[in-house]
This record gives structure tokens, C-alpha cells and sequence, in this order.
């Protein structure tokens, strides 16, 4: 069995070393993205690192948990699951309107309910066991729903086919959490 990482949007694949240090697991491939150079442009590239890696579990954060959504469905032989961390699978309802004051944000454009990448990825079939740790504990003054910190809970919840753990804990402290490596510990190695 390969973990394969991805990081969340602005982040690196260091933001996995406390959970990599404690799952101590010896094939892991860890994937690393600019969110500016696009979704598809990351998405192609990611392609070309797991088209020949089978047995993959995938553990991401965040948005790294939608581009595991469109890898595991490009290579659904490849995949055995995915453990994601606060990934908003129904996208992030105010880039909509945040990229009309951030134009040339890449990102914003790509993360919104209405992105080519978010529709697409509602379309996906999930073919593979899937659990998103939903977080619960956070609360921006510019999202008006119940959320993270960062996105909301309906976002992490937008898939009712998949498995859901909540923790109290916000949209950053999930990737430094005993209990997220307590729950990928189960996930992985009770995944047929």
C-alpha cells in the first residue's frame, strides 16, 4: 500500500510531517502544487506521478482532497481509498465572490461551487471507500455559514455517499491532531 499526500491550496507537503512522523509508513509519496499554476495544470502533473503507483490510500488536506477525488476517478484500479482532511468537496462558497476583488487569483477561481473544477468533481462517482474528517471548531467573520475557519461544514458534508468523522478542531490544527492520526491509522489499516 503507497500514501500519497497533497497538501492543501498555499501549503506544502510539510504541512503531513506530524502526521507522516506518526503513521511511520514506508512507501508514501508526497505530491507538492502551486494553487496559481492552476487546477488543471496541477491536476495534469499530479497524473504523471501516480499512473503507475497501485495500492495508493490517499491522505489530503483540504483541496489536495479534490484533486484526490479526479486522480482516484482517472485511476480508479490504481486506488484503494482516500482519507481527507476538511476538504470542501461542495467548494468554497465565497471564492465566488472574492475573485471579483482578486482577479488574478488563480485559486479563487478554481475553488468556487460554480469552478469548472468543483462541478466537475460533484459529478465524480466515488468508487472507493472515502472518509473526510469534517471540521467543526473555527468561525470567519466572512463566511456566514457554520465553519472550519475556512470553509464551511455543508462544503465537507456535501458528499452523502462518503464516511464522515467530526472533530472540534479548525481547518489548520487537523494536519497537528493525535486524533486525525488515530482516525487515518484506522482508515488505512482496516482498508481492503
Amino acid at each position: 500500500m503507497n500514501l500519497v499526500y497533497i497538501h492543501g491550496a498555499s501549503a506544502t507537503g510539510d504541512s503531513f510531517n506530524y502526521i507522516r512522523h506518526h503513521l511511520n509508513h514506508p512507501d508514501e509519496i508526497v505530491i507538492e502544487y502551486d494553487s496559481q499554476n492552476g487546477f488543471d495544470h496541477n491536476l495534469n502533473d499530479m497524473k504523471g506521478i501516480v499512473a503507475t503507483v497501485d495500492k495508493i490510500v490517499f491522505v489530503c488536506h483540504s483541496l489536495g482532497g479534490i484533486y484526490a477525488l479526479h486522480l482516484a476517478d482517472a485511476f480508479p484500479k490504481n486506488v484503494l481509498g482516500a482519507v481527507t482532511l476538511s476538504s470542501p468537496y461542495g467548494g468554497a462558497e465565497n471564492a465566488d465572490y472574492a475573485k471579483y476583488f482578486l482577479p488574478f487569483s488563480r485559486l479563487l477561481r478554481d475553488i468556487g461551487p460554480n469552478s469548472a473544477p468543483m462541478k466537475s468533481a460533484s459529478k465524480i462517482r466515488i468508487q472507493h471507500p472515502w472518509l473526510n474528517i469534517v471540521t467543526t471548531r473555527g468561525d470567519s467573520p466572512w463566511i456566514m455559514q457554520p465553519n472550519d475557519g475556512v470553509v464551511t461544514i455543508n462544503s465537507m458534508r456535501h458528499r452523502p455517499e462518503m464516511q464522515f468523522e467530526e472533530l472540534y478542531i479548525n481547518h489548520y490544527e487537523v494536519v497537528m491532531s493525535p486524533k486525525t492520526v488515530d482516525i487515518i491509522k484506522e482508515f488505512v489499516y482496516n482498508i481492503k
